[in-house]
């Protein structure tokens, strides 16, 4: 019990000894006591950054030519907004947003 196979003359090293195993125990321990708590606060910080940013309305709408440029219209419903259009945030080109014209109307 030396350390070495007889039949092949091999040594037996140690689970701890072994490079590769040191090494996957050095990245076991950056994932949980770095990168974990790293992506915890990332994600801490992105929603209070957002919610500081969601608390007020957009911006104004002005109707810039050169924003508001389509070669062809989307082929989805009017053909003005995006596929990814929010109500809210995104102004349809040409109207601007669609809740200011509703609360227009109603007035």
């Amino acid at each position: 019990s030396s350390g070495i196979n007889a039949e092949y003359g091999i040594e037996i090293v140690e689970y701890n000894k072994i490079p590769s195993m040191i090494s996957y125990d050095r990245w076991w321990l950056f994932t949980w006591f770095v990168m974990v708590p790293v992506t915890i606060a990332s994600g801490i910080n992105a929603w209070i950054v957002e919610n500081e940013h969601l608390s007020h309305g957009p911006p104004p709408y002005i109707p810039y030519d050169h924003l508001e440029q389509r070669a062809k219209d989307y082929p989805w419903r009017d053909g003005k907004r995006s596929l990814f259009h929010h109500e809210y945030y995104n102004p349809v080109p040409g109207q601007g947003y669609s809740w200011q014209k509703k609360e227009d109307d109603d007035e």
